[in-house]
């Protein structure tokens, strides 16, 4: 019995650090200042809201993704896919 309970803990472990290295591999890197502010005044240039354009030039993405839905009202996987391509473009 004890055998069974450490190798289910053993694969819960494995499961777990799997996605955490997916969800690292989604984070953006971190830019300068100067490369956010360019990025935020781009993304508001071309019809952003401000709010949303310093959220993808932090590349904050869950905190933009949460801006855009309640300005937009899009659904959740729309607001993603729009923001995912924002963020792949300022890159």
């Amino acid at each position: 019995m004890i055998l069974w309970v450490g190798i289910v803990l053993i694969a819960i472990g494995l499961l777990i650090g799997l996605i955490l290295i997916s969800i690292g591999r989604r984070s953006v890197p971190a830019r300068s200042p100067e490369e956010c502010a360019r990025l935020r005044e781009q993304l508001i240039a071309s019809g952003l809201s401000p709010r949303v354009a310093e959220y993808v030039a932090q590349g904050n993405r869950l905190e933009a993704v949460r801006a855009y839905r309640e300005e937009t009202g899009l659904g959740l996987k729309e607001a993603t896919r729009y923001i995912d391509e924002l963020l792949k473009q300022g890159l």
